[in-house]
């Protein structure tokens, strides 16, 4: 999480749903369907009825997946049993309960110590106004020329947990202002620097007022459409994606089909976008790669130690939500303008249902690359197929960055997950005018100077995706083939070839081997990959899905250094377990003021067994932003990526078989 200010807040509150085509379309058609309108108000209603839920804050309503078993083996037309999770908090409690909804019942109540819930909406709300009528920052603003309380806003900065004694036990949040008396579009641009709250949300009370200095604020001009005040490019002619003759795929309730790709899509409070069952017809035999797939967390840590901004160590997910904040999504810009859009419905803290539209997108696209080709120079012949994906997008606002999430499909029987990030970089507010001022090698240490004043702080962005892989089945084996190098002797005219030493991972952990620092990351010259030991193509081969995992960063930090032990999920750059249906998100189910002890490092402390069973592989994407004047005031769209890819899995090239013409 970067920054939420109260704008952004009174607008996620009309962002709060679970995707739905309309409020009840979802309705007894799928096991994995999302919670329709209808289940969270009677989910609501279940638990204020029990005596076990006074004073009972909801923090998610959300479903409570049925066995695996269960949904592999359900039958459109099959009766449900529909059950939501509900949790939410009691005083200094977190109460966990399971709903069934089809027996109008609560199954099971929970209550849990030493926990957090992510921040809610609601808290946020209260703290910045809190916040706003203390009498020690309305001084503080005073001393610093801001007069009407109109022209500033705040924001809640979650704090993360540092053995700090006056600390422990609490509930806490960190609150920072900005001026926006100029602002249009951007709120974030001019940091009231060194003034910060800190603020008990128990009790909603300002603690402690940290004042460290005056900083002049930010004179440069960030909003930006007057940032193009110079002459704008001339109109461009529209370039789109037309599709005249109708569309390719297939949305029947929350189940895609895409030429030979079938999958299920549903919507969630914390994750985003869940895409689950991905299975492939192969020549009328429907055969299973991905049970489910979504991103499990989200960590962007800031590498500056001041005061406000050493504990800007943010996990996105288990803090906020990514689904929770997400944000509509614009036709013609964030999605073609023929896209499929869905609509969504969450809970919002009453328990009630909250609409909003337009969460979700699906379309297709001409990538402008072949999928295949081939010229035959002999005969001047040419074969070729256009290459054509299926995006599945979302975009959530977490403070000032924006992120994209896109899951793609292609005709090769290939899955990427894309993560894009623009928005406006995390500005600390400097003395600097120029990098020729006395003040600039210090203002500069941790970031670089983007407009007089302003410091665009150094951060990483880190991305876990959990994957359930179940290739042609749930019983999989996971392999890496690492390349060697082989010296031939004479007379071979040949020095050395490669050869290719596959391993197959018997307990669950990191798939990789320690570099120079220490950090399990994987040695450039490897194959990753999913097979099924049981099933072979026709030659005789494991079938498999193989991981195309590059340029990923790794998290630089001391490992005794609070936040690295709070994402020790960083240590490896993929981990594969055992399917358990508990082990959901790679940092662990309560983050918020975590200490460490949840999350993947702590599982497979277990050294369960991963060798031909039912797996879940979780990838790591990373980036450090070395922050550039580029990046301001707003920042151009980043991608990362990986990429789930057949390896033996068929026959034969998959796309071979796409017609050279389109349909008339």
């Amino acid at each position: 999480m970067q920054i939420v200010g109260r704008t952004l807040l009174h607008a996620c509150a009309l962002m709060t749903f679970l995707m739905a085509s309309s409020a009840t379309s979802f309705a007894q058609k799928h096991p994995l369907d999302a919670l329709t309108r209808e289940e969270i108000v009677a989910a609501t209603k279940i638990v204020l009825a029990d005596p076990r839920t006074r004073d009972f804050k909801f923090q998610l309503i959300t479903l409570l997946e049925p066995d695996k078993s269960q949904v592999l083996a359900w039958k459109a037309g099959n009766p449900l049993t529909r059950r939501a999770s509900v949790t939410g908090r009691s005083d200094a409690q977190v109460i966990e309960i399971d709903v069934d909804l089809t027996a109008k019942t609560i199954a099971s109540v929970r209550i849990l110590d030493g926990v957090e819930v992510p921040i809610s909406i609601e808290e946020s709300s209260k703290a910045i106004e809190v916040v706003r009528q203390d009498a020690r920052m309305l001084q503080a603003f005073k001393n610093r020329g801001f007069v009407d309380p109109k022209k500033i806003d705040c924001a809640p900065f979650t704090i993360g947990y540092y053995a700090i004694k006056a600390h422990e036990g609490q509930r806490l949040l960190r609150v920072g202002c900005f001026d926006i008396s100029r602002s249009t579009n951007n709120i974030f641009g001019w940091p009231i620097e060194k003034l910060y709250a800190l603020v008990d949300l128990r009790k909603m009370t300002v603690l402690e007022v940290v004042d460290d200095g005056i900083v002049p604020v930010s004179r440069a001009e960030m909003n930006f459409t007057e940032l193009a005040a110079r002459p704008l490019r001339p109109v461009e002619q529209p370039t789109l994606i037309a599709q005249p003759r109708g569309k390719n795929f297939v949305l029947k309730g929350s189940e895609v089909s895409w030429g030979n790709w079938r999958f299920h899509v549903r919507f969630e409070n914390r994750q985003g976008t869940v895409i689950s069952l991905a299975r492939w017809n192969d020549r009328g035999r429907e055969r299973h790669v991905m049970y489910q797939g979504y991103m499990s967390e989200m960590f962007v840590p800031y590498m500056d130690p001041d005061v406000g901004w050493y504990s800007r160590t943010y996990f996105d997910m288990g803090e906020y939500g990514i689904g929770h904040l997400a944000s509509p999504l614009k036709a013609g810009i964030d999605c073609p303008q023929q896209a499929t859009f869905l609509d969504a419905v969450l809970a919002d803290e009453k328990g009630d249902p909250d609409e909003r539209l337009k969460v979700v997108c699906i379309f297709e696209r001409n990538t402008g690359d072949p999928a295949w080709r081939h010229y035959e120079v002999n005969k001047n012949s040419y074969e070729g197929r256009p290459g054509v994906e299926l995006v599945v997008r979302m975009a959530s606002q977490v403070g000032n960055y924006d992120y994209l999430i896109d899951w793609v499909f292609n005709h090769a029987g290939e899955i990427e997950a894309r993560v894009g990030s623009t928005g406006i970089v995390g500005l600390k507010g400097v003395t600097a005018q120029a990098m020729r001022d006395a003040s600039a090698p210090d203002d500069t240490k941790t970031g670089t100077l983007v407009a007089p004043g302003l410091t665009a702080v150094q951060h990483d962005h880190f991305f876990n995706f959990r994957l359930d892989l179940d290739v042609d089945g749930p019983a999989n084996t996971f392999q890496t083939d690492t390349y060697s190098r082989v010296q031939l002797p004479p007379p071979n005219p040949r020095r050395s070839i490669y050869s290719v030493i596959p391993q197959l991972l018997e307990r669950e952990g990191i798939a990789g081997r320690p570099n120079h620092d220490g950090h399990e990351g994987l040695p450039p010259d490897v194959k990753l990959r999913v097979i099924n030991e049981a099933k072979t193509n026709n030659m005789g081969n494991f079938v498999g899905y193989e991981i195309v995992h590059a340029n990923h960063a790794h998290f630089i930090a001391d490992p005794d250094d609070w936040p690295a032990k709070r994402a020790a999920f960083l240590q490896g750059d993929v981990w594969v377990t055992p399917y358990d249906p508990s082990e959901k998100y790679a940092a662990g189910q309560y983050v918020f003021a975590s200490k460490g002890d949840q999350g993947l490092p702590q599982w497979t402390q277990k050294s369960r067994s991963v060798r031909n069973t039912d797996l879940v592989v979780w990838v790591n994407l990373g980036m450090h932003h070395l922050t550039r004047a580029e990046d301001v005031p707003v920042m151009p769209m980043l991608w990362h990526s990986f990429r789930l890819r057949p390896f033996n899995f068929f026959d034969r090239n998959p796309a071979v078989d796409l017609r050279s013409k389109f349909a008339k």
